[in-house]
């Protein structure tokens, strides 16, 4: 599958995932493990979601964007300089008085940084996922490896490969679900400065 997007400045196209296109993806590759780290844990509640899903799971389910009616959501950050750590603790309320606690912390290191989210509902069940990001600016690559375990037991694995090229960037991404089927994507990106044009193509398949 091929599609043309349009974006205003090849030098600013931008996605989320898998990576920033053009010469925004050496930013990306150097980003803060901090702000990933952000990032990530606005989504989390999405992920740990998905897994209980995938594996028949049910429960609460709280939203990950805004709160709305009387569902709130608090958050705490504290960060500490000397061994770069960051941690993050939020709490959802619902409208029904259900609560859930998260807690993630992420650690730098040398080549990227690791990251440890724990998710507990108010029934006292838990969910949780272990993420690894290396990234190397000169060759222009970046490696995500994570596992996720839903409230239900159930496990899902995922791998990420990107490589940066002349024109854009390549991606092999890897999701293994809680019933053992291997999901596979490569995902290239090429942009055309003059034309302010870039083109993403994908390609995927489905174990059984």
């Amino acid at each position: 599958m091929s599609t043309a997007l349009r974006v205003p400045r090849c030098e600013g196209c931008t996605e989320l995932d898998p990576l920033p296109q053009k010469k925004a993806i050496m930013s990306y590759v150097q980003f803060p493990a901090t702000v990933v780290a952000g990032l990530a844990a606005t989504l989390l509640l999405a992920a740990f979601v998905v897994t209980d899903a995938q594996a028949g799971g049910a429960g609460y389910k709280p939203r990950a964007h805004a709160a709305q009616g009387n569902a709130s959501r608090s958050t705490q950050v504290q960060r500490t300089a000397q061994d770069q750590t960051r941690q993050r603790n939020t709490t959802w309320s619902n409208s029904n008085g259900r609560q859930m606690q998260v807690e993630s912390v992420t650690q730098r290191t040398g080549n990227g940084h690791t990251t440890s989210t724990t998710a507990t509902r108010d029934d006292g069940r838990t969910a949780t996922r272990q993420s690894t990001v290396a990234r190397d600016p000169q060759a222009g690559t970046r490696s995500v490896q994570s596992t996720a375990t839903g409230f239900n037991g159930a496990t899902t694995s995922y791998s990420s490969q990107a490589q940066r090229t002349e024109d854009g960037y390549t991606r092999d991404v890897t999701r293994t679900l809680p019933s053992g089927q291997v999901n596979e994507r490569n995902i290239d990106v090429s942009c055309d400065a003059a034309v302010q044009t870039c083109t993403k193509t994908v390609v995927g398949s489905r174990g059984e």
